[in-house]
């Protein structure tokens, strides 16, 4: 019994860890989208961009691979959702979105 809890209570603060905020996510509704031969294309509302993304452009990709990431994106985008975009850093080209987490209301 005492291992389910340990169990447990590893497994649950282990995931909050992982929410505290980094400098490679952004919030807000997502405005506008486009689509290129490697994945989606995505901004989030005046343009806000994560801090460890530094190559200037406002847009980040999901890769295509990434279908039920750009599933949940395109949902969120139909119902005006707001968003929480997770990024890895990067200097040139587009920013890659590695999580995309649907903001509850």
């Amino acid at each position: 019994m005492f291992k389910k809890i340990l169990g447990l209570s590893l497994f649950v603060f282990g995931f909050s860890a992982l929410s505290y905020a980094q400098p490679g996510h952004v919030s807000g509704k997502i405005t506008n989208i486009t689509s290129l031969s490697s994945g989606l294309l995505v901004r989030i509302a005046n343009n806000k961009i994560p801090e460890n993304c530094t190559s200037g452009s406002a847009w980040m990709v999901i890769k295509q691979e990434n279908t039920a990431m750009i599933s949940l994106t395109l949902t969120a985008w139909t119902l005006g959702r707001e968003v929480v975009v997770y990024t890895s850093p990067s200097s040139s080209g587009y920013c890659e979105v590695t999580q995309v987490d649907p903001a509850e209301s």
